[in-house]
Order: structure tokens, then C-alpha cells, then sequence
């Protein structure tokens, strides 16, 4: 069956294309689920990091231009990942591709809002990281201390490095595209107060959805985010723009 939409998936700090490995079950097979992987991990190990948001976003916006097919396609991002998400939205529009047809960004305040953990938390000690990382149920299942250290603590430091520095330069820009924000109710790195203010960003309009749990309870329930782009009316998911 030819996919009707595709959705492209940014990770979160620290993580990979794998986290979205399971997400195909839980959309139609008229949805394209496209992880994306980032630079200096997975299939890209050998890359170096990126220095920074936008250059991690061009890189990635590129990778979008290549692999879409003409149908519609929406942008996902997940923590860092949002940022990364509007950012490529910027990028691809300057690259000449149609708009999104929705960038989702989930469990991420508005990009003129700092995020809590400012520049110290990359640098803490490898047990303090880890146990700030478990406070918001982000430590990946049966990690070990030998690979925490060798492996997933640098990839982690590496991205939170450049999310802690983003510049939110983008207070003037916007993207031609509506934007879907998901944010749990028990996350203590979001606002929920201030996420409807990503509507700042964006010419088309913005949608708040909030889900139960923390800030990775989405990645438990995918349903939530299949649902979501049903009720917006994203095209191949349910519903019509």
C-alpha cells in the first residue's frame, strides 16, 4: 500500500533512531513512520557530533529532502528533538520543499524559553547525570555502568551541550506550518502554562494536547500521538487538513 503521509521522527537528547523502531504498529499502513538518525550514532556513528541546533537541523532537513516522496509529511521531535524539528521546518522551506503538513513537537517549553537544565547539567559527574536523567524516567532499560560510560553518556552530553546553548534568535521567525504541541501533565522539564506560546512560531496555528505522565510517557503511549494527528486532520492518518 502506497503511504499517504510521512512522518519523520527526531529523537531526544541522548537517543537514536531505535527509539521509534516500534511506532510503525501503531499508525496505518497509509503512514510512512521514517525515524531519522542523528550524527556520531547508529548507522551514523563514524559522523562527528554536530555544534549545534541548526546545523543538526540542516543536516537532518536534508536528509528530508532527499527520502520524501511528494505526499504529505509531517515533522515529529521529542524533547531537544522540537527544537530540532522547527528548526529543519526553517531550513526546508529555505531549501524550496513544500511546508509540513504539521510539525509535532512534544515535552519541549517554547524556544525563547530556557530550558530548566541550564549549562552545568552536561558537565555533572557521570552519577549525578544519571540520576537527573532517571528523575524524568529517561534512563534506557538494563543500561549498564560500563556502557553508560563509554557510549551513552557522551552521546548524551554531546546533545544536551548544544540544546542548552540554543539561541532562541528564532523570536522573530515563524514557519508555514500549523503545530501540534504534545505535553504531559507531570513533566517537570515543561510549562504548561507557557507551551500554547510555541503559537508564536508559527503562521498557520497552534494546537495544545496534553497527555498523562511524564516526560517520556509518550513513548508508552503512541496511541496519544496517533489520535492527535486524527483529530488535527493530518492527511493518511485518519482525517483531512
Amino acid at each position: 500500500m502506497t503511504a499517504g503521509i510521512q512522518l519523520f521522527c527526531v529523537p531526544y537528547a541522548g537517543g537514536s533512531a531505535r527509539v521509534y523502531r516500534n511506532w510503525r504498529r501503531e499508525f496505518p499502513e497509509s503512514t510512512e513512520v521514517v525515524p531519522l538518525e542523528l550524527a556520531g550514532r547508529g548507522s551514523r556513528a563514524a559522523q562527528p557530533f554536530p555544534d549545534s541546533v541548526a546545523e543538526l537541523a540542516r543536516d537532518l532537513a536534508e536528509t528530508v529532502r532527499d527520502r520524501a516522496t511528494g505526499v504529505p509529511y509531517v515533522l515529529f521531535g521529542h524533547s531537544m528533538g522540537s527544537l530540532v524539528v522547527f528548526e529543519m521546518a526553517v531550513a526546508l522551506r529555505e531549501f524550496g520543499l513544500p511546508s509540513p503538513a504539521l510539525v509535532v513537537v512534544s515535552a519541549r517549553n517554547p524556544p525563547h524559553i530556557r530550558a530548566k537544565w541550564n549549562a552545568h547539567v552536561p558537565e555533572l559527574p557521570d552519577a549525578e547525570l544519571l540520576e537527573l536523567l532517571a528523575g524524568v524516567g529517561g534512563v534506557p532499560p538494563g543500561l549498564s555502568p560500563a556502557i553508560a560510560a563509554g557510549f551513552f553518556l557522551p552521546l548524551l552530553r554531546a546533545d544536551l551541550r548544544i540544546a542548552v546553548k540554543y539561541d532562541a534568535g528564532a523570536a522573530d521567525r515563524s514557519i508555514d506550518a500549523p503545530i501540534l504541541v504534545l505535553a504531559g501533565r507531570d513533566d517537570p522539564l515543561v510549562d504548561p502554562e507557557l507551551v500554547a506560546q510555541w503559537g508564536r512560531y508559527t503562521e498557520r496555528g497552534c494546537t495544545v494536547v496534553k497527555h498523562g505522565g511524564h516526560h517520556f510517557s509518550l513513548f508508552g503511549q503512541v496511541h496519544e500521538l496517533a489520535g492527535a494527528l486524527r483529530a488535527v486532520g493530518v492527511p493518511g492518518t485518519g482525517g483531512s487538513l
